[in-house]
């Protein structure tokens, strides 16, 4: 929902009128002063972000508690606002910033953890674009017109961080000196466990529940076990599952049109989402150039551990949570090295 684009002309007009400021512009997004700027700047107005966007003719399709605010310092951003004991969304836009900078891709606004008038949650630049991802065909196009390295790197960065939950809507599609830049926004689902084969859709961790009793710890996930339930409903789940999964299950279950289709594993219930959904965008690519690659390889726990700074006492930061993220990257690198895909890029 973060939308909009000044340009780099724009940015450097801007920054000229708030000495204090940097330029913003994407380029500039390593810079550490911009997160700066955004702890350390006073909110001097606030509003709804769906009440935002409507007033710009922009389409508003997300849940949660949002604002659109301003900053004495010049700066844009939107704020998430979440309950104080589940920051865990929160902690993933922090967390998938680090990363982009970590990585060298995909384009990331900087994001930062905060407390605003008593609520805390994560502040993300704010991005201007005229284009709207979410109307019939733009988004699509724009893959056709982005660097096909950054594309790649779009779904790689998605599928070894975890980042289910992709598409037009969480994408800003922005126009830089002709060149279309695609922005990765709403990284929140990064904070999921999961567990996937590339070129195949993940299956996300929903719940856990000690009356599952799976007594299968320690052993590989069973993929080949996954069942469907076509046309989910409360009833049909509650039918199939009863007592053995916690009424908040229940309670916020979305089944968005699609089919049902599940693993249970380590007293747990992971759902493969997305499935059944032939539009749907898998986070895979044939593409890896060298850099990327090195990037990739990189990696390592003591890196993961620093890109989860401000996560480090989050419920879903465990050790099998942070080499899960190595697994995948295992994964891609094995892919590559046995299919010789990749070309090479300086």
């Amino acid at each position: 929902m973060n939308t909009g684009f000044a340009d780099e002309q724009s940015n450097k007009n801007i920054a000229s009128c708030f000495p204090q400021m940097v330029d913003t512009h994407l380029k500039n997004w390593k810079n550490s002063q911009i997160s700066t700027l955004l702890k350390k700047g006073k909110v001097i107005s606030m509003r709804p972000m769906r009440e935002h966007l409507q007033s710009t003719g922009k389409k508003a399709e997300f849940d949660g508690d949002v604002f659109f605010v301003e900053l004495d310092n010049g700066l844009k951003a939107v704020f998430k606002n979440l309950p104080k004991d589940d920051l865990g969304d929160a902690h993933a836009e922090v967390a998938a910033y680090q990363a982009s900078i970590s990585l060298g891709f995909p384009n990331v606004p900087p994001t930062v953890m905060t407390d605003i008038k008593g609520m805390k949650g994560s502040l993300q630049l704010f991005v201007e674009t005229r284009i709207e991802a979410l109307n019939p065909g733009i988004y699509e196009h724009a893959l056709n017109e982005v660097d096909e390295e950054d594309v790649a790197n779009l779904h790689l960065f998605y599928f070894v961080f975890g980042q289910w939950d992709s598409g037009p809507h969480n994408i800003l599609i922005v126009k830089d000196k002709e060149k279309t830049q695609l922005i990765a926004i709403d990284n929140s689902g990064v904070r999921n466990h999961q567990r996937v084969k590339y070129g195949e859709l993940p299956f996300v961790r929903v719940c856990y529940s000690d009356k599952l009793k799976t007594n299968d710890w320690g052993k590989p996930f069973p993929f080949e076990q996954a069942k469907t339930i076509e046309n989910p409903t409360t009833e049909t789940l509650q039918k199939t599952f009863g007592d053995t999964l916690p009424a908040s299950f229940y309670q916020s279950f979305k089944g968005y049109g699609l089919p049902f289709r599940y693993v249970i594993h380590q007293n747990s219930l992971w759902r493969q989402y997305h499935a059944g959904d032939g539009e749907f965008l898998m986070s895979f690519t044939h593409h890896l150039s060298d850099r990327t690659r090195k990037a990739l390889e990189g990696l390592n726990l003591s890196m993961l551990k620093k890109i989860f700074t401000s996560a480090k006492n989050a419920d879903f930061l465990t050790p099998a949570y942070l080499e899960a993220i190595l697994e995948r990257r295992d994964q891609v690198l094995r892919h590559f090295k046995e299919h010789r895909t990749y070309p090479s890029l300086l």
